[in-house]
């Protein structure tokens, strides 16, 4: 028996009032420590509080959203662990930044070494010679690029700023690539990365699009193609290249399985190619009412069609 209420529903602002409290998260973050539940002694005396009646106070007010009550002790609910895992991760609690650093690592269109830098939760990709990927007139991802950086910007992959934390430039870069590519692959599939809630999913195409082998002018993008992610119950959205909607793709990840490059541990001996092969492909804009095209992902000599339609599922998968 426990004596949790039932209805553990809490309005926005009364879940933050709760949380505004120095002891009230040190209890969180000590039961967060715990591999088993916890007397009240044994808590209060982790938090290090001698009050006991106010103790019992700042531990109520948890109980029954954040922290279950039972009879071997006080336990995180998953909403308790939620907020743990956003103070550890430093989602909302840190914000290092690393300046821009050259790396070991290709760029995928021309092979010069790249660049990246983190702030705000994104590892920001530039190569350090080609026009990469988006210019600044790409108001998409303007908020991204570098405001000292006119050219080369490639992208950017999300990674909390835990992430950064004991690692160097290059790992950052990898660990970064990991955790973007299975954001992507959940996002393609059409759950929120954030939330869970279902995703709208669309495409756009530049109509004028001439990217001159570099950037188009009318649009900023190597790619004609921009594929637009929207959850239907968050703030989360996002815009790519095709390759942001075909993560999911079982013919895409079966092409690369087939030739030992596994983007979901990539290793740093696989991961130049698989950037590569990800990055780099070839697009055709079949028509666009309604809307078709090809993409053709490229390994050696072995190349994969992806025929889809306007919101980038796979009509056709033809392997040459």
């Amino acid at each position: 028996m426990t004596d949790e209420p039932a209805e553990r529903t809490l309005s926005p602002d009364e879940a933050f009032e709760v949380l505004g409290n120095e002891t009230r998260v040190g209890i969180l973050q000590a039961l967060g420590g715990a591999d088993a539940p916890v007397s009240f002694t044994e808590l209060r005396e982790d938090v290090g509080m001698t009050d006991s009646g106010r103790f019992n106070y700042h531990l109520d007010r948890l109980t029954g959203h954040f922290v279950r009550k039972g009879e071997a002790g006080y336990e995180l609910r998953r909403a308790g662990e939620r907020v743990v895992e956003a103070v550890l991760s430093g989602a909302v609690t840190a914000a290092p930044v690393l300046e821009r650093t050259e790396i070991d690592q290709p760029c995928h269109y021309c092979g010069a070494p790249i660049a990246v830098r983190f702030r705000e939760e994104r590892v920001e990709l530039y190569c350090t010679e080609c026009p990469g990927t988006y210019s600044r007139t790409d108001s998409d991802d303007e908020t991204c690029i570098d405001a000292d950086a006119d050219d080369g910007y490639l992208g950017y992959h999300p990674l909390p700023p835990a992430g950064v934390a004991d690692r160097d430039p290059e790992a950052v870069f990898r660990a970064a690539w990991v955790w973007g590519h299975l954001e992507l692959l959940a996002a393609s599939a059409g759950v929120c990365p954030r939330c869970s809630a279902t995703l709208d999913r669309s495409t756009r195409v530049c109509e004028d699009h001439d990217p001159d082998e570099s950037l188009c002018d009318a649009c900023g993008r190597r790619y004609a193609v921009v594929f637009d992610l929207e959850c239907t119950n968050c703030i989360y959205d996002e815009s790519g290249a095709a390759v942001v909607g075909l993560a999911d793709s079982a013919a895409l990840v079966a092409f690369m399985l087939d030739h030992g490059l596994n983007p979901f541990a990539p290793t740093v001996e696989t991961l130049p190619a698989i950037s590569r092969a990800y990055n780099n492909f070839d697009e055709e804009v079949v028509s666009t009412e309604p809307f078709e095209a090809r993409f053709t992902f490229a390994v050696g000599n072995d190349e994969l069609t992806l025929t889809v339609d306007d919101s980038l599922r796979v009509a056709d998968a033809d392997r040459n």
